[in-house]
């Protein structure tokens, strides 16, 4: 259950409301009494992801994920529960005292707090350094020589390390703040004789912020000679380089708006296409991209554009970030730089707009781009060359589903390599056969209701009916049913929950259920078995409640059975053995007579 008070969660969930929260992050449709859009966690080429504003729950029909204001906010931000009530509480102007949390939750929430305070306080420290010190006014005519404009330094608040071991050490240190936790976070080292010192030094600063642009982190280009050329801020509570994407809370609004983002390699790219107008731009944290990062856009947009370094390194990356990319359900293109150049290298010589009209919209498709790097590996002139390139394009073309596209490509190559469309299309429908026969012979298991009891599934259809018609809840003290007859563990929490309410005379609200908890797996399994049952007849609901009742009842007395008759074994005592037989048989005879009563049984009598 979550540590914050329930008063306070119920609070913040009914300053929201989960259509315009959800709007805010992907585009809905209005059909019927829901709303519909493309689901922000999976791929798909149709809608499935729905929005009940009367429930105030989402489910995707597709990947079955679903909950209700939290768990969306947990899973689009990518963040702990206690983390998204206080995101909403921010948005919403509810302060939430720390105080009235419990210890481990208020503990996490003042280290974090103090974290973003001290790098806030890092931040104007390195961005002072850069504009009133001598050596920062030479660092800033490096960034002028650079391209960069005044108000792009300061937009992205850039700064300089200065040469010191102490400097913003000793700051830290005067300010009050925890040197222990500032080498959590990276902003200072301790030697060997426990001695703090700065982490940073003769460095350009850029600070990395998260989605909502507080600053989490640095990376600090070196101005000298030495290695490493780039330095970023260690793993801490605040900062996950796999996590996040550099300039994300500034390209958002503009990718929101254009339905697109142009993924880049370093910092400067990003700024320098910022600063010619290609907002979209954003970075990976000197990592290969990863599911993390590519989740933080997905469902904001229509198109990835990855414009990496024209060099085998950039290539290397555009096709991991392919691999990654090429389920994500949106268009994945290839923007091509001429050899050599960078983004900002070349923006900063032929500015935004030639940018716009001769890389990205020249970007190539995935196939296309794939093609391309194949071609220049080999020597076409060459006859090993040209059966080399056919050799490897023919795998890439055997995955290709539409025919059309296939052949336009076939068509190219046979002209390139100067060989027969007949003789490559017979080839690659070889090729094409034996990839299927593979895929028939895959075995692919089903993890639907893996390692689910049959008792465990008859509660959560009983459950189901209650959720649905929770009028049926007070009935189930009259057939004994209480807390203790469901399976330990989620059903039975929930169970706990759905009783508490009953008892304190309370509406059973799904949204409010899913606020008690703060697991994600059990949002879903919430969800899973609220949403998508269509209960619309009553008879049949109640025969359904009837049913679970009858086979709780008789499976709890079936287990009972099965270890009477295991403990028998161990029994030796003529009068316990007596006692037990007799158990067996009682528990038996009352299964037998609840099945037999069962016919025609009713609510009303």
């Amino acid at each position: 259950m979550a540590l914050i008070p329930g008063e306070i969660i119920e609070e913040i969930r009914s300053r929201h409301d989960l259509v315009e929260v959800v709007s805010s992050y992907i585009e809905l449709k209005k059909t019927g009494r829901n709303y519909v859009g493309f689901c922000p966690f999976h791929s798909e080429k149709s809608p499935s992801f729905t929005v009940s504003p009367e429930k105030q729950v989402y489910y995707c029909f597709g990947c079955q994920n679903g909950g209700n204001l939290f768990t969306f906010i947990m899973q689009i931000e990518d963040c702990s529960f206690p983390e998204a009530v206080r995101f909403l509480a921010e948005k919403a102007g509810i302060n939430i005292d720390a105080a009235s949390a419990a210890p481990v939750s208020r503990k996490e929430g003042l280290e974090r707090e103090a974290l973003l305070k001290m790098h806030s306080f890092a931040r104007q420290y390195f961005e002072d350094a850069l504009w009133n010190t001598p050596r920062g006014k030479k660092v800033l005519d490096y960034l002028f020589k650079r391209g960069l404009a005044e108000g792009t330094i300061r937009d992205f608040q850039l700064g300089y390390a200065v040469n010191s071991w102490q400097g913003l050490t000793g700051r830290l240190q005067k300010k009050g703040f925890d040197l222990q936790l500032s080498a959590r976070c990276g902003l200072t080292g301790k030697n060997n004789e426990g001695r703090y010192y700065d982490y940073f030094r003769e460095r350009l600063i850029f600070p990395i912020w998260d989605s909502r642009g507080r600053v989490i982190a640095f990376g600090g280009r070196i101005l000298r000679q030495g290695e490493p050329k780039y330095l970023n801020s260690p793993e801490s509570p605040l900062f996950s380089k796999g996590r996040n994407l550099y300039g994300l809370h500034l390209a958002l609004p503009h990718i929101r708006r254009e339905k697109y983002a142009l993924l880049v390699e370093g910092y400067m790219d990003v700024i320098l296409l910022h600063q010619h107008g290609i907002k979209e731009a954003l970075a990976p944290l000197g990592t290969s991209l990863t599911e993390k990062q590519v989740a933080l856009l997905r469902g904001r947009l229509d198109k990835i554009i990855l414009a990496f370094d024209a060099d085998t390194g950039g290539e290397i990356a555009a096709l991991r970030g392919i691999e990654l990319l090429k389920n994500e359900g949106c268009r994945v293109m290839v923007a091509c730089l001429p050899e050599g150049q960078d983004p900002a290298d070349f923006v900063r010589k032929h500015g935004g707009n030639v940018f716009r009209s001769e890389v990205l919209e020249k970007a190539r498709s995935i196939l296309e781009y794939r093609l391309y790097i194949i071609k220049k590996k080999h020597d076409l002139q060459k006859e090993e060359g040209r059966v080399e390139y056919w050799r490897e394009s023919r795998k890439i073309l055997a995955d290709v589903l539409e025919i059309p596209e296939r052949e336009q490509y076939l068509k190219k190559i046979a002209k390139e390599i100067d060989l027969s469309l007949e003789v490559l299309r017979g080839d690659l429908e070889k090729i094409i056969q034996s990839n299927s026969l593979k895929k028939d012979i895959v075995y692919k298991e089903s993890k639907t209701n893996k390692n689910v009891s049959l008792r465990e599934l008859v509660e959560r259809e009983l459950i189901t009916c209650i959720l649905q018609y929770p009028d049926y809840l007070k009935h189930l003290k009259e057939f004994e049913i209480d807390v203790s007859s469901f399976t330990e563990g989620p059903n039975r929490q929930i169970m706990q929950y759905l009783f508490d309410l009953d008892r304190q005379g309370r509406e059973i609200e799904i949204a409010a259920l899913l606020s008690y908890f703060s697991d994600q797996e059990m949002h879903k399994l919430i969800v899973k078995m609220f949403h998508p049952v269509q209960l619309d007849e009553k008879e049949k609901v109640q025969k359904t409640v009837l049913d679970c009742i009858r086979k709780i009842k008789a499976l709890s007395w079936a287990e009972e059975r099965e270890r009477l008759i295991k403990s028998l074994r161990d029994t030796v005592k003529q009068d316990e053995i007596g006692a037990k037989l007799q158990r067996i048989h009682d528990l038996k005879k009352r299964e037998e007579e609840l099945y037999r009563s069962g016919e025609g049984e009713d609510f009303d009598g």
